[in-house]
C-alpha cells in the first residue's frame, strides 16, 4: 500500500476559471486522484469545458448531483416549447454539451464507495445520503444567508460556528455515532465543512463549491485534500484558492450565458460577489409575483420572469 492524496472537488456549475484554480493548485499539491461530488453545470457558461477537463483526468471518482438530473429530463423534449423564463439557465446548458459530454456525464452514478489502504470512502452528492437533513436543515445556502446577514464571516469563523452547531446537535450526533468507520464525501450545499469522530476514523467532508461558493467567504475558492496514509492515518486539509471573481465576472457578462439567460445570469453575479444565496429568494419573490397577477403558468414564462426580477431588484 502506499499513501493517496485525494482532491475533492464539488459544485463546480460550468465556471470553468474556478475549477482550472482549483486543478492547478491540486496539481501543485501532489495529488493522485480526484473526487467529483456532482452539479457540473448550469450557473456558469462552460459546461461542456468543464466536463471536458474532468474526462481527460487519469484518475478520478465521479458521481452525478441534482443539475445533471434536470439535464437529463431534457432528453427528447421538444425545443418549440423551451419558451419560459424560469428554464432559460437549464436550456442554455444543455445546448452547450456536446452529446459525447452529456452521455459521460449522465452515465455516472449517484453514489459510489471505493476503498484505500482499507479505508473506506463514501460518495454522494448530498448529505442527506449519509445524515439525513442534518446539514440542510440549519446550513442551507438560503439559512446561511439569513444566519450572517450584513455580518463579515472568514473561512475559519464560519468553521468554528459549524463546528460548534454539529457538536450540540444531539440528533446530529445519534445519526454520526451510527455510520461505519470510513469517509462520507458530498457537496451541494456550496458551504466548505468538515466534521470527524472522537477517535478519527469517521469523517464527513464538503469541500464546498468552487464555481459558486455559498458560504459568505469572499475573494476565494473551496476544495479539500484527503491524505489517506498507508496505515490508514486520514488528514483532511481545507483550502481556498485566491480568485478574481470580478475579472471573472466581466468574461461572464461577456458570455452568450448572458444574454440567452439573462435574468439567471443577473442573480448569479450577485452570488458569485457576495458567496451569499439570493436565487432561492427571487424564487420566492417570483412566485409571489406571479399569483398577485393570478399567473399560473409554471414554470415562469418570460413576460414574468423578467417583471418579476425587475420589481425584486427594486425591493
Amino acid at each position: 500500500m502506499m499513501n493517496m492524496r485525494f482532491a475533492i472537488i464539488s459544485d463546480i456549475h460550468g465556471n470553468l476559471p474556478a475549477l482550472d484554480a482549483v486543478l492547478e493548485d491540486a496539481n501543485n499539491n501532489n495529488i493522485d486522484n480526484f473526487i467529483f461530488a456532482g452539479d457540473y453545470c448550469s450557473s456558469n457558461p462552460y459546461p461542456n469545458e468543464c466536463i471536458q477537463r474532468i474526462r481527460c483526468l487519469d484518475k478520478k471518482h465521479i458521481v452525478r448531483g441534482n443539475e445533471e438530473k434536470y439535464l437529463e429530463n431534457l432528453i427528447d423534449k421538444d425545443q418549440k416549447t423551451w419558451i419560459d423564463g424560469q428554464m432559460q439557465i437549464s436550456y442554455y446548458c444543455y445546448r452547450a454539451i456536446s452529446a459525447d459530454n452529456l452521455d459521460f456525464i449522465l452515465s455516472m452514478p449517484n453514489m459510489l464507495k471505493c476503498t484505500y489502504n482499507d479505508v473506506d470512502i463514501h460518495i454522494a452528492h448530498s448529505s442527506e445520503e449519509f445524515i439525513a437533513d442534518c446539514e440542510h436543515k440549519e446550513w442551507s445556502t438560503a439559512q446561511v444567508a439569513k444566519r450572517y446577514r450584513g455580518k463579515d464571516i472568514t473561512a475559519d469563523s464560519f468553521r468554528a460556528d459549524i463546528h460548534n452547531y454539529f457538536d450540540n446537535y444531539d440528533r446530529f450526533q445519534q445519526i454520526f455515532s451510527e455510520l461505519d468507520q470510513g469517509v462520507y464525501i458530498f457537496g451541494h450545499s456550496h458551504i466548505q465543512w468538515s466534521y470527524r469522530s472522537a477517535d478519527g476514523k469517521t469523517i464527513l467532508i464538503n469541500p464546498g463549491s468552487c464555481g459558486l461558493p455559498m458560504d459568505g467567504v469572499v475573494g476565494s475558492i473551496p476544495y479539500t485534500i484527503l491524505d489517506i496514509s498507508n496505515t490508514g492515518n486520514i488528514i483532511v486539509e481545507e483550502r481556498r484558492i485566491p480568485f478574481d471573481m470580478e475579472e471573472y465576472i466581466d468574461v461572464l457578462i461577456k458570455s452568450d450565458q448572458f444574454v440567452k439567460a439573462n435574468v439567471w445570469s443577473r442573480i448569479i453575479i450577485q452570488e458569485l460577489r457576495t458567496a451569499r444565496e439570493y436565487m432561492f429568494d427571487f424564487l420566492r419573490f417570483a412566485g409571489e409575483y406571479a399569483d398577485k397577477i393570478n399567473d399560473k403558468r409554471r414554470p415562469f414564462m418570460l413576460d414574468t420572469w423578467e417583471k418579476a426580477y425587475e420589481l425584486w431588484l427594486k425591493q
